[in-house]
């Protein structure tokens, strides 16, 4: 196996296990693919289904100052299986090339898992999108649930701790029975 580097692919996590993932910019940049970085992503994207979550994700890049609103971007971060896809359907000699260099990093993934002992090696079981959908919406619910009953708990507290504050000052800043010389004048006591 040959150690090129032609694009970095990092260790990460997507939706919750373990990934291998490519820079969508790099691989567009590398590809050599004629048309711009947004349009020929979202193309390929929709054109063959691939799924935010499973097959890539999406970061929002800080906007480049001076640029207005064309400094605002995302950045796509490619599963190895999606990155390989693309450079099959661009077949330009770039592709053939960063295809085989994608197989190169799976298999030295391979080695580096048979060399740890099974305990250490979960396979997630695969869930549907369904399943994966009322997951999320679980996890929102108890999230805001706690956050929620976090927020009542503390403002409880603050409004037990400024009333003893006050009890303990023991003064009164305006007298029994005080109205402001405006309410008297409008016929109100």
């Amino acid at each position: 196996m040959s150690n090129t580097v032609m694009i970095p692919v990092t260790n990460s996590t997507l939706s919750g296990r373990p990934a291998q993932l490519v820079d969508a910019r790099l691989l567009h940049q590398f590809l050599e693919v004629g048309r711009d970085f947004s349009t020929w992503i979202k193309e390929r994207v929709e054109e063959f289904s691939f799924v935010e979550g499973e097959d890539f994700m999406l970061i929002a890049a800080p906007p480049i100052r001076g640029a207005g609103n064309r400094g605002k971007r995302t950045d796509y971060f490619l599963t190895l299986d999606m990155a390989k896809e693309l450079a099959m359907v661009e077949r330009t000699p770039q592709g053939r090339q960063i295809r085989r260099y994608f197989i190169e990093c799976e298999q030295q993934l391979r080695q580096l898992q048979q060399a740890l002992p099974p305990a250490m090696i979960a396979v997630p079981a695969r869930l549907s999108r369904a399943e994966r959908q009322a997951i999320n919406r679980q996890a929102w619910a108890d999230v805001a649930g706690q956050t929620t009953a976090a927020f009542h708990a503390r403002r409880e507290s603050l409004i037990q701790a400024r009333l003893e504050e006050s009890k303990s000052l023991e003064v009164n800043l305006l007298p029994t029975g005080f109205r402001p010389s405006w309410a008297l004048r409008g016929g109100v006591r």
